[in-house]
């Protein structure tokens, strides 16, 4: 009865800490699994980078409709799973400047993959500094785009800028996103 008794309490102690004990709201881990949120980086994180406001996430179909309006169907054709998207500001030799991550989770490698390969703009450089795959894009007049596709994420870093400078900066945080997911 006892042993019983004991048996239970365990099973019961387990299973509490199974459902709520794996979940970190802070870093947005769930069950050890990286959602979006968790691979912003934090104010400071890039040295001299802060967040501009808070995130926004996209938890379903419609809340990505809202956040990007037209361009959300490429994302759902492809297995969009949850997204997040934050804004930092900082300086740069030309004074201050905005770079805007956009993080997808499509659910799988072979989704973020065909996402990457479809998303490509054709005016791009290749660029083997973060993911499985990356490449510059530099088709806008006064802004540069990093994309790169690693696990199952599809990552987008825009900078405001059209500097050596500013292309630096997108590159670390590239660089630093793919580190944490890796």
């Amino acid at each position: 009865m006892i042993r019983s008794t004991f048996f239970r309490f365990f099973l019961y102690v387990f299973i509490i800490f199974t459902i709520y004990g794996c979940s970190d709201t802070k870093t947005g881990n769930v069950n050890g699994i990286l959602s979006p949120i968790a691979l912003l980086p934090v104010d400071n994180e890039i040295s001299g980078w802060n967040t501009l406001g808070t995130y926004v996430e996209a938890e379903d179909y419609q809340s990505l409709y809202d956040i990007i309006d037209g361009g959300a169907q490429v994302f759902i054709d492809n297995g969009f799973i949850s997204g997040a998207f934050q804004t930092y500001m900082g300086s740069t030799g030309g004074g201050g400047s905005d770079v805007t991550i956009r993080i997808y989770d499509q659910g799988s490698e072979s989704n973020a993959r065909t996402l990457y390969d479809k998303a490509a703009t054709g005016i791009d450089v290749p660029w083997n500094g973060a993911g499985t795959e990356a490449r510059i894009d530099e088709s806008a007049l006064a802004s540069y785009t990093i994309e790169f596709s690693q696990s199952n994420f599809f990552v987008q870093v825009i900078i405001e800028q059209k500097t050596d400078e500013s292309l630096n900066i997108a590159k670390l945080f590239a660089t630093h996103i793919s580190q944490k997911i890796s």
